[in-house]
């Protein structure tokens, strides 16, 4: 991204400060799907999840709580929520969060809608993809 600057520890927006968080991840089951480690291998069975970024980044503010993430897409993510059963949350990676703050779930694309603002901003994520898609970090 010609221009652009690399992800700073600190970001200030509309008068929020967040700092940049120190693990990446995206989601792909979490404990309130309530299923077992068994189910989550067999339904990932045969599945290449690899990541891949949008430049899309949206400001999150959920109570107290605050974080701006970047939507991406992880293309065998609805066929792994499928052969659990499960509603496919929205696919993205927590960049910031308020000091001492942790990311905030996002469990539909209502529910991102109804938390979110679009961003605009130059950022290089400090975040790559090794060969297979996976999140390497910084």
């Amino acid at each position: 991204m010609p221009g652009a600057a690399r992800l700073p520890p600190l970001l200030e927006h509309a008068g929020e400060r967040l700092v940049r968080k120190s693990e990446l991840h995206v989601t792909i089951a979490e404990s309130r799907d309530q299923r077992t480690a068994d189910e989550l291998r067999e339904a990932a069975r045969g599945l290449e999840f690899q990541v891949v970024p949008s430049g899309k980044y949206l400001f999150i503010r959920k109570d107290a709580r605050r974080s701006l993430i970047e939507l991406v897409t992880v293309p065998c993510l609805e066929t792994f929520r499928a052969r659990l059963g499960l509603a496919l949350p929205p696919a993205h990676v927590t960049l910031f969060t308020e000091p001492g703050g942790g990311g905030i779930a996002l469990h539909s694309t209502k529910e991102l809608e109804a938390l979110s603002t679009t961003i605009n901003v130059a950022l290089v994520s400090p975040w790559r993809l090794d060969g297979d898609g996976a999140i390497l970090g910084a």
